[in-house]
């Protein structure tokens, strides 16, 4: 009996050290994605998970599904905290695994030069539903946001002059200005430093059993991954190569430029 106890809590133990993690971000264009297209961050998600030898399931789905996946246990954790939001007591977090740095772009030469939101007061700014549905930019009342869901949507608008200026991702930003170079169109204007950088962690429900040792060996093998330049060419697009968006999706917008 006593050793049937033992070898049962032996096989419970075995089984709770090697649960599995549950994540999932939200989809974004060549970020977190799925159906063969770029997933720069998942990828390094990925790649940093592999190495450091933890058993895991990745989902790439709509912030609606992933935010009701979370709150039923569907998934314990998500890949892609935002530093524009307060942490969520629920969970604990990595150190930040990668950084967006938020440029502002136009067609208008003065770009160059912004740096702070007062800069842009009373104008109308295009920006992803991602960014500025945060608990930092919701507070921002210098400049009137046009918010949509997606890069392209605010390329789009700023394209068709609906809004003055973008506030995006610079890596995204220099990935459209590939696609309007290959076209013979004059790129967009990038403001030379960042208005805010972004910082990203990965986030485990508290619940799961050894969260911070899972968290701990994540961070050890980002580490190993910058040691190793391997971050680097997963993250970054290289300047040099065809850029990363897929042009049937631009393809309006680069006519209509």
């Amino acid at each position: 009996m006593f050793k049937s106890i033992i070898f049962f809590t032996l096989i419970v133990f075995s089984m709770t050290a090697h649960a599995q993690l549950k994540l999932v971000g939200n989809k974004v264009e060549t970020f977190i994605y799925d159906d063969q297209e770029p997933a720069r961050l998942m990828r390094v998600v990925e790649t940093a998970l592999d190495n450091a030898g933890i058993e895991y399931s990745l989902t790439s789905t709509t912030q609606a599904w992933s935010g009701s996946g979370l709150r039923s246990g569907k998934y314990n954790g998500y890949i892609d905290h935002y530093s524009l939001n307060e942490e969520n007591a629920r969970y604990v977090y990595s150190n930040t695994y990668a950084t967006i740095a938020l440029h502002v772009a136009s067609r208008k030469q003065g770009t160059l030069l912004i740096n702070r939101f007062d800069q842009l007061t009373g104008q109308r700014i295009g920006i992803e539903k991602r960014f500025a549905n945060t608990d930092r930019l919701r507070s921002e009342r210098t400049v009137n946001w046009a918010r949509r869901d997606s890069f392209h949507e605010n390329i789009q608008q700023l394209s068709e002059g609906r809004v003055d200026y973008v506030l995006a991702d610079k890596l995204m930003l220099a990935e459209i200005n590939k696609l309007l170079i290959a076209v013979d169109e004059e790129p967009l204007i990038i403001s030379e430093r960042p208005i805010l950088k972004v910082q990203i962690k990965l986030a485990v429900n508290q619940e799961v059993d050894g969260a911070m040792t899972l968290l701990n060996k994540f961070d050890a093998a980002i580490n190993k991954m910058r040691n190793q330049e391997i971050f680097d060419e997963i993250y970054l697009p290289a300047a040099s190569a065809p850029s990363i968006l897929d042009p049937a999706l631009y393809s309006e917008i680069l006519r209509k430029w």
